[in-house]
């Protein structure tokens, strides 16, 4: 077994820490927005993002409160379980949450593929995954929202204008205050 399996050293499980906190900041911004609508949010190098598209400007005043909310959903260690349905169904699903930009997504994918989601408490995401097993493996005091901007919808100047918020996640406060202070 290796040892570096699940530590940052491994970036496939940096990446899917990160992925799974890029949920984690979408369902903070639900709960506290629950207009917006849901675009992407991958795992990147040196941290994550998410796509959104919101009547509210995102102020570093209001990533400091979507941050808290952040730390209670860790806190609330809500089980992230994964599903798949059947395209019609995620079609529906994704319209009856009034995700716009998830059925888009879907109707891209090829005809067999599988379509998964995550569900961690009342929040569920199209998502090819992976994840981590539950939002109480994110450490809340090792997370940092760092910045807002626009950006085009799939990178089209001709699309809807998105706000896409970035963050860092770290497995301990350490390592983000480390982080914090190189950058």
């Amino acid at each position: 077994m290796d040892e570096k399996k699940y530590t940052f050293e491994n970036k496939e499980y940096r990446d899917t820490y990160r992925h799974t906190t890029s949920h984690i900041l979408a369902q903070a911004v639900k709960r506290l927005f629950p207009d917006t609508k849901l675009a992407i949010g991958p795992a990147i190098d040196d941290g994550f993002y998410y796509d959104l598209d919101s009547e509210t400007v995102f102020t570093p005043e209001l990533l400091e409160q979507i941050e808290a909310e952040m730390r209670k959903i860790c806190k609330e260690k809500l089980p992230i379980e994964r599903f798949e349905l059947p395209r019609e169904a995620a079609l529906a699903l994704m319209r009856e949450k009034n995700e716009p930009y998830k059925v888009e997504l879907i109707n891209d994918l090829p005809l067999d593929a599988h379509i998964s989601f995550y569900t961690q408490g009342e929040f569920t995401d199209l998502c090819a995954g992976p994840h981590l097993d539950s939002t109480g493996r994110i450490k809340g005091n090792a997370i940092k929202l760092t910045a807002c901007n626009a950006a085009y919808w799939r990178g089209d100047s001709n699309r809807q204008t998105l706000q896409r918020i970035y963050g860092v996640a770290f497995p301990k406060k350490e390592q983000l205050d480390e982080y914090l202070a190189r950058s």
